[in-house]
C-alpha cells in the first residue's frame, strides 16, 4: 500500500535535481542487499499493502534463558514494503495459507505461508510444458490462423450491397489514413472494450490491436507499412463482418486524425490559425481549426445554432447532425436528463453552452452538478478525458488544471486510491502524455496567443509525446516530463502563475506516479507469471476453435424442427426407465424398435401432431391419414381422446415414418452441431412467456406469423451463442484426453474409460492405489467417495486439466481487478512492452465462457472441499508443533503438542484452525459476499452458511421483485463475471447481432454495469443454487437473523431457528435449569402430523393450508356421502372451500397461534448439549415449539466470522457501528448494496476504536479485505 514511507520516498526522488544521479542512487540502493538467511518467502496473492515478506532464523536469548536454555525458534517478519519487521511466536500465530483468511494476534499481525498443493505458481510449473504440447500433438494438421473466422453476419444476406458498400468505405478509409500516431491512439481506445464482448469477438478486436501495435511499433524496421497495411486490411475485412465488433469500430474511429495530427497544426500554426478565423470555419473547422477562445466560440455558437435551428426544425436528424448536440427542447427539461449520470456522459455540457453560451451555459452545468449530487471536480476529471478540448474551454483552463493536480495527488497518497476503480478516474501517465497533453498544450497556446516559439519548440514537443512508446520503464516518460516542466510549461502558459502553478503540480504528481507504478507492475508480473499455462491455453483456444455457425436459414429451420419433434423425442428419453433417444449425441437407438413403438404409442394426438404435420408438408404422409385417425379418436373417447394415448390408433406405417423421420432429423443435426440439446438451452435463455408462447405458436402451425418469427430471430441470435460455446467444449474435452497409461501416479488424475465403449468417460478421478493380488484400482471421485475399478474392463487416460487453467487464469484478471486497480487503470500495465501481450491475451481469456468452464470452476471448489488438508488425526501429531483443537462446534483452541500428552480421542484436530463464515441476507451484497467468501472457508476446512429471511430458495427465486435499477462497479464486474461465468454473458454481453446486453446495460468507459436488482438476484440466487447442491455450502431460508449493536450479539426469534443452529439456553449440560448460559444444538424440528378425511369431525375446527391465503382456521360444515365432498369455511374471510375426499387440501389440527405464511408451525423442538453431562453422554429433549416461537434466542457462532447484509440496524440512526468485544466477528453494511462503502469507512475510521480485532475479521468476507491488512496492525498498535 503507497502510504507514508514509499509515497514520501517516491516525492523525495522526483524532487532530485538531476535525474540521471537519482537513477544511480536507485541502482546503488538496490544493490545494498540485508545479509539475511531466508527460511521462506511468505505473502498475499491479494494484498497491495504487502508485497511479500522475508523470514529469518532468529535466537531469543530471554526466551532461551526462560526454557531451561534450549534454543527457541522464532521467526522474524519483516514487510518489504514498509520497512518495518516484527517477530513471531509460533505460541501465539499460526500459520495460515496463501489462499486462507489468517488469524491475527492481539496486535494485528499476519503470518500466512504458501500452499504448494494447490498454489498456482506451483500448477503452472507442473502443467505449462504440457498443455503448450498438447495443443501441437492434438492440433497440429490444424495450423492457428492468423485471424480467426466468424460468419455472424453476412453483408450479402443481411445487408444486401448497401452494407457491403459503407464497410468498404469504411474499410478502404482506415487503411488509407492509419500511421503509428494514428495506430497507437486507435488501439488504446478499441482495448476498453474487450471486456464486453462474447470470446471470438474479443478475439476479433485483439487481431486488430495486434495488427495496430505492429504498425505502431517503429523499431520494426523489417516489415514494410505497405505489409502492415494489408495485414490491417485483412483483420478488417473479417471484423466487420460481425456486428458488434463493427459498431466499436465506427464508435471509436473519432480517435483516428483524418487529415492532420495536433503535432503538424502546431507546427505550422501560422497556416492553421489564418484558416480557424475564416467566416466559414463551420465547414473547415473539422479539417484544421484550432482551440478557440472562450468568447469567440461562445456568442458565435449561439448564434449560428440557433439560426439553424429554427431555419432546420426542431426534431429532425439533419438540425442534430449540424447543430452538433442536443436540442432547445430538450436541455430545457432538466427532468428528461438522465439521473446519477455526470453531465459529460450525456452532452449536457456543451448543449448548455452552445444554448446559452458560455458563462450562463456553465452555471445551468454547475447546478445540474449540485443537484445530482455530483462532485464538480471529479465529473470535470472525466469529462476532460473524454474530451480534453471543451471541458477546458468550458470550465476554464485554471479550473481544470488544478482539479487535475488535486486528482492526481490525492490517487497518489490516498491508501485505497480510486474507491469505484472509475475508469476516467484511474491514472495512466503515457496515456495523458500521449493523447492528453497535446491537446492541453494547444488550449494553453491558443489562449495566450500563437507566436513563432511554437511552431519551432512547442510543435516539436508534441510530435515526441504523440511518438511516446510502450518500454519496460517509466524512463521514456520521466524524461518527457522533465523538459515538459523545464522548457515548455512557463511559456505555452505565458508566464502567469495562476496556471504554471497547477500544472507544474499535475507534472510532479505524474513523476511520483511513475515510481509507484514500477512497484506495482512487480506485482502483476508476479500473478501473470503465475498462470501463463492458463493464459496461453486460452488464448490458443480462441485461434483453434471453429467458430462458424451455420447460416441463419438453417438455424431457423432446425429451431422450428426441435420445437415440433421435442414432444415426440420427450417420450423416447425416458420411457419406463429406458434411453431411446441420446439427445447430445443424436443417437436413436433403433435396435430396441419395439420399445419405440410402445412409447410412440402412448403419446397423444396433440403431442405427434406437430410430427405428422411435418410429414404431410414432405408428402411422407396424407393428410386424409391423419385426419381420419383423428375423427375415429373423437368419436371413440370424446374431444378429450386428443390428450390420451393415442394406442393402436397408430398403425405400423405411421410409426415407421415417424422413426424415419427422428432419425434423419437426429443425423443431420449431428452434422450441423445443432442438437437438441443446444436448441434447448437457446429455448431456455428466453422469457418464459415468450418461450411459451413461441412453444404455442410453432406446434399449432403458426411459424409464420409475424410474432412467431420474432421470438424466432431471438431464438437464432441465442442459438449462435449457443453454438459456440458447444465448440468450446468439444474442443476442451479433445484437448483434456491424455494417452491411455497402466503407469498411474499417486494423486494424478486421470479419465477412467470402459473398454470397448466409444460414449465417453465415466468421470474425472484421482489415483490413490493399486491391489497387487487383484485387478482392482482404488481411485478417488471429485465429492471424495472412493472408487474401484476392475483393470480388465477400465482403461485409464491421462488428464490434462486444461479447463483449470483457463480458469486459473481467469481468477487472475479479477484478482488484479480488485487488488492492484486501486490507483492505475488496468490499460496503465498495458503500456509496458514486457507486459502487453500477456495482459492483452489474459484481456480476451477473460471473456471465454462455456458450460465445460463452470463445470471446472465448481470442480476446483469441490475438490478444495474434499482435499482440505487442515483436519489431522491425533494418531499423528507430532511433538513440539502447535495444533488446534474443537473444544465445541465451530471453537477452536490454540495447544502445543508434547510427548505423552493425553489426548481426547473423539474431538478433532487441525493444522490451522477452521475458518467459517455466516452470511446474514440473501440480498445482492449477501449472495455476492457468499460466491466470493466460498473458496476462502473451504480451503480452510470451514463452512459457509448463508441466512435468508425470504423463501426465495424454496420457490426458485420467485420473491425477487425489487425493480430498481442499480449501477455496479468494476469491482462487482470482476467478480460477478468471474463466479456466474455463462450466467454473466447471458446477462451482461451482448450477443450476435444485438446492440446491447439482454438483461442489463453495459458502460465500458467508465468500467460500469446496470441491473435491475431482481434480475442480478435471480441469476446470483442460481449460481449460489449450484453450489448448494454441490454441497458446497449450507442454505436457511426463512431463518432471518438479527443483531443487537448494543448487546453485540447475534440473535434468532424461536419461529427462524433451523437444524444445527447453536443457541445459548440457561440449562446445563443434564438438563437441568442453570444461571450460566450453556450451547445447545438443535438437532431436530417435528412437525405437525396431517389428518385424513377419517380424522375430520362435523363441526370441527381445523387449520387448512390454501395456497393463496396460506394457513387459516377452517370449520368443517358438512360431508356429502353420496359425493363424497367435504366443505370448510371461514365465515370471517368468507372462504369456503369443498373437496373430494380423495384430494382434500392439507388439515392440521386447530392451532390459534400458528403462522398464516407456513403450511403449519413446527410441534416441537429437539435441543442436545454440546457439552457431555455428568454420565459421559449427550443430553436432548424436547420443548413445546409454541412456547419459545416468539423468543429471542442469543446464537453461539463460536469462533464464526458473520457478514450482515441486511442493511443498518432499523433500531439506530447510525450508519456505523463497531463492536469492542465479540467471541465470533461482525459485520454492518448500510444498505444492500453499500457494504464495500461501509468496509472503507471502517478501515478509515479504524484507529479511532479501541482494539476492535472483531470488526477486522469481517473484512475476511471479501476479496479485498487484505487492503486493510497493514493500516489495521499498525492502527491497533499504537492504540
Amino acid at each position: 500500500m503507497p502510504q507514508g514511507n514509499d509515497y514520501v520516498a517516491a516525492l523525495e526522488k522526483v524532487f532530485a535535481e538531476d535525474e540521471t544521479s537519482a537513477r544511480k542512487s536507485l541502482a546503488a540502493k538496490k544493490s545494498v542487499k540485508k545479509s539475511v538467511k531466508k527460511v521462506g518467502r511468505v505473502g498475499f496473492a491479494a494484498a497491495p499493502e504487502v508485497q511479500e515478506f522475508e523470514a529469518e532464523n532468529y535466537f531469543d536469548e530471554e526466551a532461551a534463558g526462560n526454557n531451561g536454555g534450549k534454543s527457541t525458534r522464532r521467526l522474524k517478519v519483516y514487510d518489504a514494503k514498509t520497512r518495518q519487521s516484527w517477530f513471531v511466536d509460533q505460541k501465539t500465530y499460526a500459520l495460515f495459507s496463501k489462499r486462507n483468511v489468517v488469524r491475527t494476534d492481539s496486535y494485528g499481525g499476519l503470518v500466512p505461508i504458501q500452499d504448494k498443493t494447490t498454489d498456482d505458481k506451483t500448477f503452472n510449473e507442473k502443467y505449462e510444458v504440457e498443455i503448450d504440447e498438447l495443443f501441437e500433438e492434438k492440433l497440429d494438421d490444424k495450423v492457428a490462423p492468423t485471424f480467426i473466422e466468424s460468419n455472424d453476419e453476412i453483408a450479402s444476406k443481411t445487408g444486401g450491397c448497401s452494407k457491403k458498400a459503407w464497410r468498404n468505405a469504411y474499410r478502404r478509409l482506415v487503411v488509407h489514413v492509419m500511421d503509428p500516431k494514428n495506430a497507437i491512439r486507435f488501439s488504446r481506445a478499441l482495448q476498453i472494450q474487450l471486456d464486453y464482448l462474447m470470446a471470438h469477438e474479443s478475439a476479433l478486436l485483439g487481431d486488430i490491436i495486434k495488427v495496430l501495435d505492429h504498425i505502431s511499433d517503429d523499431g520494426d524496421g523489417n516489415t514494410p507499412m505497405s505489409v502492415k497495411k494489408r495485414n490491417l486490411n485483412v483483420a478488417l475485412t473479417k471484423a466487420l463482418v460481425n456486428v458488434n465488433v463493427g459498431r466499436i469500430l465506427v464508435a471509436n474511429s473519432g480517435t483516428i486524425s483524418y487529415f492532420f495530427h495536433p503535432d503538424t497544426r502546431v507546427s505550422n500554426n501560422r497556416t492553421f490559425n489564418l484558416l480557424s478565423g475564416w467566416q466559414f470555419s463551420n465547414i473547415i473547422s473539422p479539417i484544421a481549426m484550432f482551440t478557440p477562445s472562450e468568447n469567440f466560440i461562445g456568442s458565435r455558437a449561439l448564434a449560428v445554432n440557433s439560426i439553424l435551428r429554427s431555419f432546420l426544425g426542431p426534431g429532425r436528424f439533419l438540425t442534430r447532425l449540424i447543430t452538433g448536440g442536443r436540442e432547445e427542447f430538450v436541455v430545457d427539461d432538466v427532468k428528461a436528463i438522465a439521473q446519477n449520470l455526470a453531465a459529460e456522459t450525456t452532452g449536457f455540457e456543451a448543449a448548455m453552452r452552445a444554448q446559452f453560451g458560455n458563462h450562463a451555459g456553465r452555471q445551468k452545468v454547475n447546478e445540474f452538478r449540485i443537484e445530482n449530487r455530483l462532485p464538480t471536480d471529479e465529473s470535470a476529471v472525466r469529462s476532460f478525458i473524454g474530451s480534453p478540448i471543451s471541458t477546458m474551454v468550458n470550465n476554464g483552463v485554471v479550473h481544470i488544471l488544478r482539479a487535475l493536480a488535486n486528482h492526481w495527488e490525492g490517487l497518489n497518497t490516498i491508501p485505497f486510491g480510486n474507491f469505484a476503480h472509475q475508469r476516467m478516474e484511474q491514472l495512466n501517465v503515457n496515456v495523458i502524455l500521449r493523447f492528453h497533453i497535446p491537446f492541453v498544450l494547444m488550449t494553453l497556446a491558443n489562449l495566450r496567443g500563437w507566436c513563432s516559439w511554437d511552431s519551432m519548440v512547442l510543435g516539436p514537443f508534441i510530435t515526441k509525446l504523440m511518438n511516446l512508446r510502450p518500454t519496460d520503464t517509466m524512463d521514456p516518460a520521466n524524461e518527457l516530463l522533465n523538459e515538459l516542466n523545464s522548457n515548455i510549461v512557463d511559456n505555452v502558459c505565458g508566464g502567469i502563475f495562476s496556471r504554471i502553478e497547477p500544472f507544474q503540480r499535475w507534472i510532479t504528481q505524474m513523476r511520483v506516479a511513475n515510481e509507484l507504478i514500477m512497484t506495482e507492475k512487480e506485482k502483476v508480473q508476479t500473478i501473470l507469471s503465475s498462470v501463463t499455462a492458463g493464459i496461453e491455453a486460452g488464448y490458443k483456444l480462441t485461434k483453434t476453435v471453429d467458430w462458424m455457425v451455420p447460416d441463419n436459414v438453417t438455424m431457423l429451420k432446425y429451431v422450428v424442427q426441435h420445437i415440433k419433434l421435442d414432444p415426440a423425442k420427450k417420450r423416447l428419453r425416458q420411457y419406463n426407465g429406458d434411453r431411446l433417444v441420446d439427445e447430445q449425441t443424436g443417437i436413436l437407438f433403433t435396435a430396441s424398435l419395439d420399445r419405440i413403438t410402445e412409447a410412440l404409442r402412448a403419446s397423444s394426438f396433440n403431442e405427434l401432431m406437430p410430427a405428422f404435420d411435418m410429414l404431410t408438408k414432405s408428402n411422407k404422409m396424407s393428410k386424409t391419414t391423419i385426419d381420419s385417425m383423428k375423427e375415429n379418436i373423437i368419436r371413440t373417447n370424446g374431444e378429450a381422446g386428443t390428450d390420451m394415448e393415442i394406442n393402436n390408433n397408430l398403425s405400423s406405417e405411421m410409426i415407421s415414418s415417424l422413426v424415419s423421420l427422428l432419425q434423419q432429423d437426429l443425423e443431420q443435426r449431428q452434422k450441423l452441431y445443432l442438437n437438441d440439446h443446444v436448441c434447448k438451452l437457446a429455448l431456455n435463455a428466453l422469457r418464459p412467456r415468450d418461450k411459451r408462447t413461441l412453444l404455442e405458436m410453432v406446434q399449432k402451425g403458426y411459424e409464420n406469423t409475424r410474432p412467431a418469427q420474432l421470438l424466432l430471430r431471438r431464438t437464432r441470435t441465442l442459438l449462435k451463442r449457443e453454438v459456440r460455446r458447444a465448440a468450446l467444449d468439444r474442443q476442451l474435452t479433445l484437448l483434456s484426453k491424455g494417452e491411455i497409461t497402466n503407469n498411474l501416479v499417486e494423486d494424478e488424475w486421470y479419465l477412467v474409460e470402459r473398454i470397448g465403449d466409444a460414449s465417453g468417460s465415466l468421470g474425472i478421478y484421482q489415483y490413490r492405489t493399486s491391489r497387487s493380488t487383484t485387478n482392482d484400482v482404488l481411485f478417488i471421485a471429485r465429492t471424495g467417495a472412493e472408487e474401484r475399478f476392475d483393470r480388465t474392463h477400465y482403461q485409464f487416460r491421462k488428464y490434462v486439466p486444461i479447463g483449470e487453467a483457463i480458469v486459473r487464469a481467469q481468477k487472475a484478471f479479477m484478482v488484479i481487478e480488485l487488488d492492484l486497480l486501486k490507483r492505475f487503470a488496468y490499460a496503465a500495465y498495458m503500456e509496458f512492452s514486457d507486459l502487453r501481450d500477456d495482459l492483452l491475451k489474459l484481456q480476451t481469456v477473460s471473456g471465454i465462457n462455456c458450460y465445460a468452464l463452470d463445470e471446472a470452476r465448481l470442480n476446483g471448489l469441490v475438490h478444495i472441499k474434499s482435499h482440505s488438508s487442515t483436519q489431522i488425526s491425533w494418531k499423528d501429531l507430532q511433538p513440539g508443533h502447535n495444533y488446534f483443537i474443537e473444544v465445541k462446534p465451530y471453537k477452536y483452541e490454540l495447544f502445543e503438542y508434547a510427548e505423552g500428552m493425553d489426548l481426547d480421542n473423539r474431538k478433532r484436530y487441525f493444522k490451522t484452525a477452521p475458518q467459517n463464515m455466516i452470511v446474514v441476507g440473501g440480498g445482492p451484497t449477501g449472495l455476492l459476499t457468499t460466491l466470493h467468501s466460498l473458496e476462502n472457508c473451504l480451503r480452510s476446512g470451514g463452512t459457509m452458511k448463508l441466512y435468508e429471511a425470504r423463501d426465495a430458495f424454496e420457490k426458485a427465486g420467485g420473491t425477487y421483485e425489487r425493480a430498481q435499477v442499480v449501477r455496479l462497479d468494476s469491482r462487482w464486474v470482476r467478480m460477478l463475471r468471474f463466479h456466474l461465468g455463462t450466467l454473466y454473458e447471458d446477462v451482461w454481453i451482448p450477443a450476435t447481432e444485438e446492440t446491447d446486453s439482454h438483461l442489463g446495460n453495459t458502460l465500458p468507459t467508465q468500467g460500469f454495469i446496470e441491473i435491475t436488482i431482481k434480475d442480478m438476484e435471480a441469476i446470483m440466487h442460481l449460481e449460489v443454487s449450484k453450489l448448494w447442491s454441490r454441497d458446497l455450502l449450507e442454505i436457511y431460508a426463512r431463518s432471518s437473523a438479527n443483531f443487537d449493536y448494543k448487546k453485540n450479539v447475534m440473535t434468532k426469534l424461536g419461529n427462524a431457528l433451523k437444524e444445527k443452529d447453536l443457541v445459548k439456553r440457561r440449562v446445563d449440560p443434564n438438563g437441568e435449569p442453570s444461571e450460566e448460559f450453556h450451547t445447545w444444538e438443535v438437532v431436530q424440528l417435528i412437525s405437525h402430523e396431517t389428518l385424513s378425511a377419517g380424522d375430520l369431525t362435523l363441526g370441527g375446527t381445523y387449520n387448512v393450508y390454501i395456497r393463496q391465503q396460506g394457513l387459516i382456521a377452517m370449520r368443517l360444515v358438512s360431508i356429502d356421502l353420496h359425493g363424497g365432498l367435504y366443505a370448510l369455511q371461514n365465515k370471517e374471510l368468507g372462504i369456503t372451500v369443498k373437496a373430494p375426499k380423495t384430494n382434500l387440501p392439507t388439515i392440521y389440527e386447530h392451532d390459534p397461534n400458528a403462522k398464516s405464511g407456513a403450511h403449519s408451525t413446527f410441534k416441537t423442538i429437539v435441543f442436545q448439549s454440546t457439552e457431555l453431562n455428568s454420565q459421559g453422554k449427550l443430553t436432548r429433549y424436547e420443548v413445546d415449539f409454541k412456547t419459545i416461537a416468539n423468543e429471542t434466542h442469543v446464537m453461539d457462532v463460536g469462533q464464526t466470522n458473520i457478514a450482515f447484509a441486511l442493511g443498518k440496524p432499523a433500531t439506530t440512526k447510525e450508519h456505523l457501528t463497531c463492536c469492542p468485544y465479540v467471541s465470533g466477528s461482525m459485520c454492518n453494511c448500510l444498505s444492500c448494496l453499500c457494504v464495500i462503502l461501509f468496509l472503507k469507512c471502517v478501515v478509515l475510521l479504524f484507529p479511532l476504536f479501541h482494539r476492535s480485532l472483531m470488526v477486522y475479521h469481517a473484512f475476511k468476507a471479501l476479496r479485498y479485505q487484505w487492503e486493510c491488512t497493514t493500516l489495521v496492525r499498525h492502527a491497533l498498535v499504537k492504540v
